[in-house]
């Protein structure tokens, strides 16, 4: 089963921005942009989390979204929403803007009759320690 969840783009037009003067910046001369913006990272995601990772906790793996600006505003920073495919047997961590200053971060699942459902750190790390063989297991060969 699939699910799909909406997260608004709040301040897209930002970070869209300054993805314009990296590249611009860039081009001129590599490097230049970080040493100006430093690392720049959008303010939503959703990952499916692939196991653990000594420096983050969680090993992720970043689904990618699609943007929908049919109700956007004329600046592009509000309205802008991005719809992420979910798929049940797996574990999502999401981090998505309520409003301009206030940020949700969770960890998800979708169910067997389709519905996403919120679990807790504790269920996390339960997951995580239920499916380790399958999780660190290499993908086989193809042919």
């Amino acid at each position: 089963m699939k699910a799909q969840i909406r997260i608004e783009a709040i301040g897209d037009n930002v970070y869209q921005e300054i993805r314009l003067w990296t590249g611009v910046l860039n081009t001129g001369m590599p490097g230049l942009a970080q040493a100006v913006f430093g690392n720049i990272t959008n303010s939503y995601w959703v990952a499916e989390i692939t196991g653990p990772d000594p420096r983050y906790r969680y090993a992720r793996s970043f689904v990618k979204g699609k943007k929908d600006y049919a109700r956007a505003n004329s600046k592009g920073s509000r309205g802008i929403f991005s719809y992420y495919l979910l798929e049940t047997d797996r574990l999502y961590e999401v981090k998505a803007p309520v409003t301009w200053r206030r940020v949700e971060h969770y960890f998800c699942m979708v169910t067997d009759e389709g519905e996403v459902q919120r679990v807790d750190q504790e269920f996390v790390e339960q997951w995580i320690n239920d499916h380790s063989a399958l999780l660190h297991t290499p993908p086989p060969n193809s042919g």
